[in-house]
């Protein structure tokens, strides 16, 4: 359904470059592009969007874009959203040469213009924020390239096509994803008879858990990995189901995987090894068979649809069944 009003016109596409550039090459077709105005119908989350081809300066408020630009190479980020967001291993952006716009929940709409954006791209947490922002910066097209988690790899996959296209990086878009979806398809072969897996998060001293139809049901749905639960509390939360270490015994699960929710957003506190490290959860087949995969908390949960990210899902994914 189209929730607002500038996504009714049907506009025309432009045909993307057919032909690799040399690096030089991309650069003087970028610049030419910027100049002439050249513009992409493109579809996000709420429908087609017509937005700038190679855009000269882009806000970002979602983690997982802020990866996938980064990754493709992509020289056009001016603003970004920060409040202790940016991973770790993209914290050039966290530096004073990119404007604060805001955090991942709300926009500074004071700064933003610091950042002249010719586009402006959120999703996921910052999604709500679209409407205001496309209602402040009229003239300024807003993408939401939110991950649909019901269909994890191909919302993500369509929302790294869309960037490239954006940014007439096809080619590098296409490479990578053909190289992943080759190791998501040794990874499945691996999952066959591996045995039943459930996902764990930690956070404050808490347990949350999470199956089929959740953030993290990728590891089922993507990598063929069995569950040891069937569909755990509201498939709608994005914060899984509190549930006790006596659950956790029960479900008895051959695989664990955990995600350490403080260490990825930086929170003090018991880490995940030291919240697990009990009776109950020591007598789960996964705990005595050393099959407990503490995960890349920052990919897991904060990155989510990014290119890089998703690499380090699959290495994440491939160790706990090795």
């Amino acid at each position: 359904m189209l929730l607002n009003h500038r996504r009714l016109a049907t506009l025309a596409t432009l045909p993307l470059l057919g032909l690799a550039l040399t690096a030089c090459g991309d650069d003087e077709e970028a610049d030419d592009a910027a100049a002439a105005g050249e513009t992409i119908t493109v579809t996000d989350a709420l429908g087609e969007e017509e937005v700038p081809l190679n855009p000269e300066s882009v806000v970002v408020f979602d983690m997982g874009v802020l990866d996938t630009l980064d990754t493709l190479g992509v020289d056009a980020v001016t603003g970004v959203a920060k409040g202790g967001a940016v991973p770790s291993y993209l914290t050039k952006y966290d530096s004073e040469e990119y404007v604060t716009v805001g955090d991942l929940f709300e926009p500074d709409l004071e700064a933003i213009p610091q950042a002249e954006p010719d586009l402006i791209i959120v999703g996921g947490r910052s999604a709500a924020m679209h409407d205001t922002l496309e209602d402040t910066f009229d003239g300024v097209p807003v993408l939401d390239l939110s991950v649909d988690s019901g269909d994890y790899l191909e919302s993500t996959r369509e929302n790294v096509e869309t960037l490239a296209s954006i940014f007439e990086k096809t080619d590098e878009a296409a490479d990578i994803l053909a190289g992943y979806d080759e190791r998501i398809a040794a990874v499945a072969e691996q999952a066959d008879g591996a045995g039943k897996a459930l996902v764990l998060l930690t956070s404050g001293g808490e347990v949350t858990a999470y199956s089929v139809n959740s953030r993290f049901g990728f590891l089922h749905d993507v990598f063929g990995v069995e569950a040891a639960t069937g569909e755990l509390g509201d498939e709608e939360s994005r914060h899984g189901e509190a549930v006790s270490f006596e659950f956790v015994r029960e479900a008895n699960p051959d695989l664990l995987y955990v995600v350490d929710r403080d260490a990825a957003i930086g929170e003090e506190g018991k880490s995940a090894e030291e919240i697990l490290d009990n009776q109950l959860v020591r007598a789960t087949s996964a705990w005595k068979n050393d099959k407990v995969t503490y995960v890349d908390a920052e990919a897991w949960y904060i990155v989510t649809g990014g290119l890089t990210a998703l690499g380090t899902l699959i290495d994440d994914v491939e160790a706990g069944l090795s």
